[in-house]
């Protein structure tokens, strides 16, 4: 009866509800700080306007007032700064609190669904899908394998009959194409050799000298021939 009570724990909303307030208290203070820094000014502009008109007494009670403004929103400013602090640790402290529950959330969620499942029972399933994976393949090359007609013809015979017919082929081309490549021939002209070009040379500077002379006396007797051949005709 006598001992301490237990701290209840505030609840979510509870902390909502303070971090709201904390932010009006913010905002309040930056009115009012806002609203003495104004005043502050017109103070001094008071204080400059009653100097020009000689009141010493009324500026200063003026610059009083100023400097009161002032230190009022100084404190402000102090408690401000204290209080964002204050709301920066809540919101990280509050920020810290959902990881925490979300990961123990999360947790408590892959127990529960590692708890359906047995190591034994992942084991027995493994093995089951490797015997359908073999069953499969099995199955696969059994379709494949040809049958009929089919299942006995023997690859190598058929690749040794197009390697022959592939040779027939390449000889037959051969000799549709030889007529052309020996018309595409030419005939080799066989060039002289030095030796002969030397004995060849005083015949080729003797047909420069000039024409040869003519020769009467054989184209006399080719003249008699003719008449000769004419009389026989006549007679």
């Amino acid at each position: 009866l006598f001992g301490k009570k237990k701290k209840q724990n505030m609840k979510p909303e509870e902390v909502l509800k303070t971090m709201e307030s904390l932010r009006k208290t913010i905002e309040d203070i930056e009115k009012r700080s806002t609203l003495l820094q104004n005043k502050a000014q017109m103070e001094l502009q008071n204080a400059l306007q009653r100097k020009k008109q000689g009141d010493r007494a009324g500026a200063l009670i003026s610059l009083k007032r100023k400097k009161m403004y002032e230190s009022e929103a100084s404190k402000l400013e102090g408690s401000r700064m204290n209080i964002e602090q204050q709301l920066f640790a809540i919101e990280g402290a509050s920020m810290n609190k959902n990881i925490f529950d979300s990961l123990k959330t999360g947790n408590q969620a892959l127990k529960q669904v590692h708890g359906e499942i047995k190591i034994e029972d992942v084991d027995k399933l493994k093995d089951e899908m490797e015997e359908q994976q073999d069953l499969v393949q099995e199955l696969n090359e059994a379709i494949s394998q040809p049958i009929g007609f089919m299942s006995t013809v023997d690859e190598d015979d058929l690749l040794q009959e197009l390697d022959e017919i592939e040779a027939q082929e390449y000889e037959r081309d051969l000799i549709e194409a030889e007529p052309s490549q020996k018309a595409m021939i030419r005939p080799v002209v066989e060039q002289p050799t030095l030796e002969q070009q030397s004995k060849e040379q005083p015949q080729v500077l003797s047909n420069f000298a000039g024409p040869a002379p003519q020769q009467p006396a054989k184209a006399a007797g080719q003249n008699n021939e003719l008449d000769e051949l004419f009389n026989s005709m006549q007679m």
